[in-house]
């Protein structure tokens, strides 16, 4: 079997998503794996898990694609990512560096039992309707939920700006509904909004545009930690999200 060849088939089980490579996992297939995961971790499913069962690993140093893709979406979309070594890769995976990055667990079973081990997150949704009323809709649902949580007062404000911001951009420039999703784990407080339109959100240059400088996505990016913009363009669609932090 060559080093190119590599399939990958993906189900749900107890809301995770668990891919399983089969074939080979070396430097040419890697993109490929890495790819996959991030597809799948866009969609938040409680966890990824990858099943290790079926794959020859032909050079170890392609196991750092899981601490690459743990490293991506650590800030968001925080899906907690494990490694099922199986029989044959527990030994060689005990050996790398990867554990300091994701759980590493026996087999599938294992890893299910262990997919709360992680801080627990809090999730909530809003689908809300194209219509000029959207931003308003969507301050009140993230003050009522933050709220819920205990949000503090500072973390709220700055919640209730960005996602007011990100939702009028999705009412201004597409056609599409817009879905706001909150996020809270170890602290860090995600706003993200979905639509469906496969233009990416970009700060556009003051100087050359003042009209469409994208004044909102600053304001956007200077209360955030860390913010961005994944396009999916088989779904045509993309998320743009924002993580805060507490500030002071």
């Amino acid at each position: 079997m060559t080093g190119n060849q590599l399939t990958l088939d993906a189900d749900l089980l107890g809301q995770c998503v668990v891919i399983r490579p089969r074939g080979v996992l070396d430097r040419s297939t890697y993109p490929r794996l890495r790819d996959r995961m991030l597809k799948h971790a866009v969609d938040v499913p409680r966890a990824l898990i990858v099943d290790l069962s079926d794959v020859t690993i032909g050079t170890t140093s392609a196991l750092s694609v899981f601490t690459t893709v743990s490293l991506r979406i650590s800030d968001w979309p925080a899906v907690p990512l494990l490694v099922a070594t199986g029989p044959a890769h527990a030994e060689t995976l005990r050996r790398t560096p990867i554990r300091r990055y994701v759980t590493v667990c026996a087999d599938v079973d294992d890893a299910l039992a262990n997919v709360d081990r992680p801080a627990p997150r809090k999730r909530a949704l809003a689908v809300l309707a194209h219509h000029p009323g959207g931003p308003q809709d969507a301050r009140r649902f993230v003050r009522r939920t933050c709220a819920e949580w205990g949000v503090p007062d500072v973390m709220t404000d700055d919640a209730v700006h960005v996602a007011s911001e990100l939702v009028q951009n999705t009412m201004q420039h597409t056609g599409s509904e817009a879905r706001l999703r909150l996020e809270l784990c170890n602290g860090r407080l995600t706003v993200a909004v979905g639509d469906d339109s496969q233009v990416p959100a970009v700060l556009a240059d003051p100087g050359l545009d003042p009209v469409r400088a994208g004044k909102g996505l600053r304001m956007v990016a200077q209360l955030a930690k860390t913010w961005g913009c994944v396009a999916d363009q088989v779904e045509q669609r993309k998320t743009v999200w924002a993580v805060l932090v507490q500030r002071g």
